[in-house]
């Protein structure tokens, strides 16, 4: 799931542009209230929604999870009136004829679209699915942020545009005249990037359309699992309202394996303790899967690495000791969100540590199967997933992540046929995992999500060596792409589980 960062200059570069902005319509805003003679309606237009900007975007960035959210979920209002208020503030002042045309319009022409994502965004965090081209829109809004700024702006909500309010006054030369020439360039270049992705967001939007007539293959019994991940990365005990929230969710669509992902520091033995404690009462009948996330780490000088991953071994082997998994993942994505952490790790070295931590896990007979986790596409996931199917190394498992992508369904098949290359070329006798799974409701609709989901277990389902998908996540943890979100609604997805876990098990769906 952290596979998706950019290049970090290309998202500084978007956060500066925004943050221009806000600190722009707050100049406005209070010179709204020096200006003489404003038209009422602009002075009230430019005073509300600069007092609402910063704490409506405050409410938009910590109401995605379930541990921040909860009590500010009820309102995500704000930030749609917001863009309305500064919409309507630069309509007033361009009708007015208070700025100049070439300076008014694309700031015009932003804040309209800025305000149709807004009004689509909310719609969808009600749970009531917005029509097709309010749909289309929000899926332009994420695609132009991540073409020109952050690829992880499909499931992170703290990558946006900001609306821009219209200069109340004409300016005079100089610096006040430059100032409004960036800002109508910014919201111009926005406006346009906007535009151009509205065509490519509505196909893929429609692409998911036909995985609502797939068809799940049937499987003998214990031949297939459909797993959950629960809790964030844990760095500590999980917190209470975590164990509440997702142990019932888990509970209620009946997956047959439980994932579980421990940062380094929460493989300290206090940690592991308490969470083999809140594990005893639900993992009974279901497959544990405890997989160790590096993604927070801080970047590793290459001098330091081999004692950074001797650490990260004995790590392996004190998980393996407290909780007991059926299936232990020595690092999540080594190739990519590992690596961009610690810094560049080459598969050699990957290999060499997974080799150490499989014989970590393996010692003293425990029955652990080992997983090699390959997160992405690329060349070193490929290399690495080679090595990992090869019977030379001692890991058990291999595990992949399927996600769509900015071309929806099409990408999300792309990379399916991918894994059917690489399972051909492998000729391995050793058991597949899809061990991260879901979609993105932030950026195509929380249908989409259930549908790329049920996309990827009828692929699954038809592949033999295939025997376990789970689902990533129970809950929003700062990102939404949970069965449940910030706010504790179920999402369509949920219904999609219930029904693949009731036609696999031959049971009525609940």
């Amino acid at each position: 799931m952290t596979r998706f960062f950019a290049p970090h200059h290309l998202a500084a570069a978007h956060l500066v542009l925004c943050a221009l902005a806000l600190v722009w319509n707050l100049w406005v805003a209070g010179r709204a209230a020096r200006v003489r003679n404003l038209p009422r309606a602009i002075a009230f237009l430019s005073a509300r929604g600069g007092l609402l900007i910063v704490p409506a975007l405050v409410v938009l960035l910590v109401s995605n999870s379930l541990l921040t959210g909860r009590t500010l979920f009820s309102m995500v209002w704000i930030w749609p009136a917001t863009v309305l208020l500064v919409t309507a503030q630069a309509l007033f002042v361009l009708a007015r004829r208070r700025t100049a045309i070439p300076i008014g319009v694309p700031i015009v022409a932003l804040d309209l679209l800025l305000f149709g994502v807004a009004v689509a965004h909310w719609l969808d965090l009600l749970g009531a699915g917005p029509a097709g081209p309010l749909l289309a829109l929000l899926a332009a809004d994420r695609g132009a942020i991540a073409f020109t700024a952050q690829p992880m702006a499909l499931l992170a909500p703290w990558f946006l545009f900001v609306p821009i309010f219209a200069p109340i006054t004409p300016g005079r030369r100089g610096p006040g005249v430059m100032m409004r020439v960036v800002m109508a360039v910014i919201a111009a270049a926005w406006a346009v990037s906007l535009l151009a992705n509205i065509a490519p967001g509505a196909r893929a939007v429609r692409s998911y359309d036909r995985y609502a007539r797939e068809r799940l293959q049937e499987r003998p019994d214990s031949d297939f699992v459909i797993g959950l991940k629960v809790f964030p990365s844990l760095s500590a005990p999980p917190a209470p309202i975590s164990v509440s929230s997702d142990l019932s969710l888990a509970d209620s669509v009946g997956p047959g394996a439980l994932s579980v992902y421990v940062t380094p520091e929460g493989t300290m033995a206090a940690t592991l303790d308490s969470l083999a404690h809140v594990l005893d009462d639900v993992r009974t009948d279901k497959v544990l899967v405890v997989a160790l996330d590096l993604s927070r780490e801080k970047g590793v000088p290459p001098s330091a690495q081999a004692a950074y991953l001797r650490d990260r071994v004995a790590d392996v082997a004190r998980i393996e000791r407290h909780l007991h998994p059926e299936m232990l993942v020595p690092v999540v994505d080594p190739a990519g969100a590992a690596s961009r952490t610690l810094g560049p790790i080459s598969v050699g070295t990957w290999e060499s540590y997974l080799r150490n931590a499989a014989d970590a896990a393996h010692r003293d007979g425990s029955t652990v199967r080992v997983m090699a986790h390959v997160g992405g596409f690329g060349p070193a996931d490929s290399a690495l997933y080679r090595w990992a199917a090869s019977s030379a190394s001692p890991v058990d498992v291999v595990g992949i992540s399927l996600y769509p992508w900015l071309g929806g369904a099409a990408t999300l098949d792309a990379r399916m046929r991918t894994a059917d290359a690489w399972s051909r070329l492998a000729r391995s006798a050793k058991p597949g995992w899809v061990l991260e799974t879901g979609g993105f409701p932030l950026a195509f609709g929380e249908e989409n999500q259930a549908r790329a989901l049920w996309g990827v277990l009828a692929w699954a389902t038809s592949r033999a060596s295939i025997k376990g998908v789970i689902v990533y996540q129970a809950s929003d943890y700062g990102v939404p792409v949970g069965l449940r979100t910030a706010g504790v609604r179920l999402r369509p997805i949920v219904a999609t589980m219930r029904r693949a876990t009731g036609e696999l098990h031959g049971t009525a769906m609940p």
